[in-house]
């Protein structure tokens, strides 16, 4: 998922490259910020066992705190 998700993010910066009015651009910038955020702080990779069979989760600091959300359909549309 994290390399699907640089390659959207690489896809949104080459179709907006040309863009220059200092609004939009500002906008574009933040979306790529909360876009960043979203995938640094919200999704963790699993990775499967080999000996259980079952997922291993190995969170970092940056999802220290953090609780587990089940997204909604209202935040999922969001974020596209």
């Amino acid at each position: 998922m994290l390399s699907e998700s640089a390659v959207e993010i690489r896809r949104r910066f080459e179709e907006n490259r040309s863009v220059t009015a200092e609004a939009e651009v500002k906008r574009l910038l933040d979306e790529a910020r909360e876009a960043s955020h979203f995938i640094t702080h919200m999704i963790v990779q699993a990775q499967r066992s080999p000996t259980t069979g079952g997922f291993v989760v190995k969170p970092g600091k940056e999802h220290a705190g953090a609780t587990l959300e089940i997204p909604s359909e209202e935040s999922l549309s969001k974020s596209t």
